[in-house]
């Protein structure tokens, strides 16, 4: 390290400028999934929950399944893309995150075994659970 060459300040601006886009794209790359997964993970169980206090029968197991499925893909696609990193880290941020969104599916669980038919009851918890994983998301998105 005695090649000493020298730079302008213009030049040692540049590169301070590409340095901090390049961390900035690698910040947002490493986010990306994480985001996904959030809002994916919000969508299938809002929804999924909302099918399954207003259905029946064979409509109810479809939506068991089909809710069960997609949050099984979605973990899955979740460990791939988070490859050489851990999938799920526990920070505080992340325990907080899915904290949240247990408590509100699980009123929407309750819902479904419980006020089995209502549909403000319903609608009311699975847009809760919806709108805990965007506002978790949105946060993650920030950081």
């Amino acid at each position: 390290m005695t090649d000493q060459t020298q730079l302008s300040p213009t030049e040692a601006r540049r590169l301070l400028d590409e340095a901090d886009r390049v961390s900035r794209r690698a910040h947002d790359a490493t986010r990306w999934p994480y985001v996904t997964f959030l809002v994916g993970l919000g969508t299938s169980t809002a929804f999924g929950t909302l099918a399954m206090a207003l259905t029946e029968g064979s409509a109810f197991g479809v939506a068991y399944v089909g809710t069960m499925v997609a949050v099984f893909a979605l973990i899955i696609f979740f460990c791939i893309t988070i490859q050489g990193r851990r999938a799920f880290s526990w920070s505080r941020r992340w325990s907080l995150y899915m904290g949240a969104w247990v408590v509100t599916y699980l009123g929407a669980i309750a819902v479904v075994g419980w006020a089995h038919g209502n549909v403000v009851a319903a609608a009311v918890t699975s847009g809760l659970v919806l709108l805990v994983t965007t506002v978790c998301a949105a946060v993650e998105a920030r950081r």
